[in-house]
């Protein structure tokens, strides 16, 4: 009776190790190494027909490369859409691999530049010129374009003087922010400025693009205790307009 009760365990503790062994995925792990003997002079020669007599120092090497821990090139793709920040449509550009592999090849922004696929894409390559001419717009332009849209500029005016809002007020207000911006890509508001107040302005970028940027006076004294009531807000929102690349795949 023991040993019936034994051999059923023993058959037990089989199938579940054999079950377990199933569910293990075993696969081969290749991992290279460039390598170099240090020692270049020791291997002997030797006459025709015989190998040659290798000493200890020839089995000593230094290791020039290890290639599973090389970064990897990016990857050429050919834009099938206009991508902020990364160009205009039928350009190649070069991204980050997982970038491409994650979101720009599977959603159809973008496609491998194969030989196959740039001859496709040198056949539209008049329709996409004219595309472009239409637009206008740079890559770097729109990008630009959607940063200002996130911005909050604080324009300081005195708080003791009657005063009229004028581009130079905005320019230097842009300056200091770290905006370079020329009074006349500037467009004030119809209506003037003459007292702290949150307001837009205007601004052309490569003169095809207006954004209007968020703006909100500073009542500023010469007396800094005075100044200590007024609370500035951050220059960059990024909660206000989000450009990422999976919104541009809607």
């Amino acid at each position: 009776m023991q040993q019936a009760v034994v051999a059923k365990a023993a058959m037990q503790i089989s199938a579940l190790l054999s079950a377990s062994l199933r569910r293990v995925h075993v696969s081969q792990v290749r991992t290279t190494w460039v390598l170099k003997r240090k020692y270049d002079d020791v291997v002997p020669l030797a006459k025709y027909g015989r190998h040659s007599r290798l000493r200890a120092n020839t089995y000593v090497y230094e290791a020039v490369e290890y290639r599973n821990i090389k970064p990897l090139p990016d990857i050429e793709v050919i834009l099938a859409q206009d991508i902020e920040g990364y160009g205009q449509k039928g350009e190649i550009v070069a991204v980050k691999r997982n970038l491409a592999r994650s979101k720009l090849l599977p959603t159809g922004l973008a496609m491998y530049a194969s030989p196959e696929n740039i001859e496709e894409f040198a056949i539209k390559k008049e329709e996409i010129v004219e595309e472009v001419e239409d637009t206008g717009q740079t890559p770097t332009g729109a990008l630009t374009a959607a940063q200002l849209k996130t911005m909050n500029l604080t324009i300081p005016m005195c708080k003791h003087r009657e005063w009229l809002l004028n581009k130079s007020h905005v320019r230097i207000a842009f300056r200091n922010s770290g905006v370079e911006v020329p009074e006349s890509c500037i467009t004030l508001p119809e209506r003037p400025v003459t007292k702290p107040q949150e307001f837009s302005v205007g601004v052309t970028v490569n003169g095809v693009d207006t954004v209007q940027v968020h703006c909100l006076i500073q009542p500023w004294s010469r007396d800094m205790t005075e100044n200590k009531e007024f609370v500035k807000p951050p220059v960059w929102v990024r909660n206000r307009t989000k450009t990422k690349i999976k919104k541009l795949a809607l």
